[in-house]
């Protein structure tokens, strides 16, 4: 004769054990992607510490290394472009662990060092391609993240189709990070999404790619 009481507490064993099993999974799958990262980032702060240096060297460059310079800069905008596509990958698969939050702000600062120097040589140097910078937030509202998300992919396309011309940046205005709240502050940054474009137009809210297109042109 069938005790069932005996099942049902075999049954929540059961429940239990592939539950834990479950949660072990996934902190372990979360350790992996973490480390991963963080071994990513390893190879970006050694790739910031040359951006600083270069920043130095940029402020007194000679004309008759423009050409060199912007080539570099312009390498370094795809390593920061690429692993940035990266990074979200692993932010939209981590659900249990915030370790990946500060490995957003060390890369939120080597997009400013690369936008300045960007800046410092389309004014010493006259390059020609466009800065635009994307302000987002990292933990919007649930309305805001809607256009945030259909903004972020109308600039990755807007990014394939224009290549090297156009350095696009995007920066978290939530994560109280200094560098990011000075250039807040300096571009009357105070809503998402907003775009900046050459350090001079300034577009608030959800803009199509047609719009956009016509403007890094």
């Amino acid at each position: 004769m069938v005790r069932y009481g005996d099942l049902f507490w075999k049954a929540l064993v059961l429940t239990v054990v592939v539950f834990l099993l479950g949660v072990c999974l996934g902190f372990a799958l979360e350790s992996n992607r973490v480390r991963d990262v963080e071994e990513q980032y390893r190879r970006i702060e050694l790739e910031w510490s040359d951006a600083k240096l270069q920043s130095l060297y940029y402020q007194n460059l000679e004309p008759r290394f423009c050409d060199s310079a912007i080539e570099e800069n312009l390498n370094f905008a795809d390593k920061v472009y690429k692993e940035g596509l990266k990074l979200e990958t692993y932010d939209k698969a981590s659900f249990l662990t915030d370790d990946l939050e500060w490995e957003k702000r060390k890369y939120a600062l080597l997009k400013v060092e690369f936008w300045l120097n960007s800046i410092v040589l389309r004014e010493r140097c006259n390059a020609d391609y466009i800065n635009l910078v994307y302000f987002f937030a990292n933990d919007p509202e649930f309305e805001i993240k809607a256009e945030q998300n259909a903004q972020s992919g109308i600039l990755k396309d807007l990014k394939q189709k224009h290549g090297k011309q156009l350095m696009l940046i995007p920066l978290p205005i939530d994560m109280d990070i200094s560098m990011v709240n000075i250039m807040k502050g300096t571009y009357d940054i105070s809503k998402t999404p907003t775009i900046l474009i050459n350090e001079e137009v300034k577009l608030e809210g959800l803009r199509s790619f047609e719009e956009l297109d016509k403007l890094v042109k």
